[in-house]
């Protein structure tokens, strides 16, 4: 005997029901969307704020090194003021050559000593070539950051290879200071007199050569070339240090 299973007609959907059923599969897909699109840009706001907090860093080093950089430069702008007024006291006969001597063996490290800046840019290449810099928010932030990296930077980088090459010029011209100085420092053997720093200057300043050379209007001409780029190069640093404040300043407002 055979057991026949009564058919159940097919419930029909109505449009009703399709409607729910795509719009809730709709606001499940949109809103796994944006759960992701909202977990990505978190991220990617912890590791902007990441590297705000390495570039912050590395302008508080830049600003301890300006400022230690701009005492070097005082320094010898005030040793290099020293010697013009010497030569100008010697050229107006107020002191003879034998004075101008003794006043410039006098003045310690007469030579073309400085330092230069060195901006370290690695944290915001950093932030440059990973895309983070394009989640900054544009305003006086985003262009103090580009000014800073891409003009200060380079404009200091130029400076630093122009000044050195001034200093070159100014020591080859006048080596005695840099002779003394590396005697002084490299403490050779005391054997000879002459790698004693003293003995060497007092030496070269003997000849009459040298006589002749710090008592000519090149001479002047060479110490005020260098005493004037003294001033060119701090112009510079002082823009940096000024830009570095203003940033530092940012920066921290709005990481707090």
């Amino acid at each position: 005997m055979e057991v026949h299973h009564p058919h159940h007609p097919t419930h029909k959907k109505k449009w009703s029901e399709y409607i729910l059923e795509f719009v809730m599969l709709f606001a499940a897909v949109t809103l796994g969307f944006l759960a992701e699109n909202l977990r990505e840009h978190q991220i990617m706001n912890h590791r902007v704020e990441q590297n705000k907090i390495a570039i912050l860093k590395d302008l508080q080093a830049d600003s301890a090194d300006i400022s230690a950089v701009i005492a070097v430069e005082d320094s010898c702008i005030k040793r290099f003021n020293r010697i013009n007024n010497y030569l100008y006291l010697a050229k107006t006969n107020k002191i003879n050559q034998a004075q101008l001597i003794d006043s410039i063996i006098n003045t310690q490290q007469f030579i073309a000593y400085s330092t230069t800046l060195y901006v370290n840019n690695s944290s915001f290449k950093n932030m440059q070539s990973s895309g983070l810099l394009s989640y900054v928010d544009e305003g006086e932030l985003k262009d103090a950051l580009a000014n800073y990296y891409e003009v200060d930077f380079k404009a200091i980088e130029a400076a630093n290879e122009f000044f050195d090459q001034v200093g070159i010029v100014f020591n080859n011209y006048f080596p005695i200071g840099l002779g003394k100085l590396i005697r002084d420092y490299t403490k050779f053997s005391s054997e000879y007199e002459i790698n004693n720093g003293d003995n060497y200057q007092n030496f070269m300043l003997s000849l009459n050569k040298t006589k002749k050379d710090i008592s000519s209007d090149e001479f002047i001409y060479e110490v005020q070339k260098y005493y004037n780029y003294l001033f060119v190069y701090r112009t510079s640093l002082l823009i940096a240090k000024k830009n570095n404040e203003k940033l530092l300043k940012l920066l921290r407002s709005e990481m707090h």
